[in-house]
């Protein structure tokens, strides 16, 4: 019975050794679709952080809410864009995405709206990019 334990727990410690690996398994970018790795924003081959997740993670740049009834709108319904930032520096809107070269950014994150506003404060009900530079 010693010997047949023995067995079992090394077998054991086979296997999980072969699952904690990762062999084969997801990829740490796949894992977390909210994130764009170094690695992928050079792949990639884009000019600016806009064009990476135009061609990465294009959800990231739906549109996600309307405001009804916003103080100073012209029409009754008001879209609302995210919020980006650069490291911790609210830069505006989705557009600031165009300014910031693919050669500055280590990783870019999406955050939805309860995200960013446990974050960073109100203000994000459409969600915010993060552009984490090098």
């Amino acid at each position: 019975m010693h010997q047949f334990s023995r067995r079992v727990l090394a077998t054991t410690l086979v296997a999980f050794t072969a699952c904690a690996s990762g062999g084969g398994g997801p990829s740490a970018a796949t894992q977390n679709p909210n994130l764009i790795s170094t690695e992928e924003i050079v792949e990639s081959s884009a000019s600016n952080a806009y064009e990476v997740i135009q061609r990465l993670r294009p959800n990231f740049l739906r549109t996600r809410g309307a405001v009804h009834g916003t103080p100073g709108a012209t029409n009754a319904m008001e879209m609302v864009d995210l919020v980006v930032y650069l490291n911790e520096n609210r830069l505006g809107g989705s557009d600031q995405l165009r300014q910031i070269s693919t050669t500055d950014i280590r990783e870019i994150r999406y955050f939805n709206s309860s995200e960013a506003t446990t974050k960073w404060g109100t203000g994000h009900s459409a969600g915010a990019i993060q552009v984490v530079s090098r």
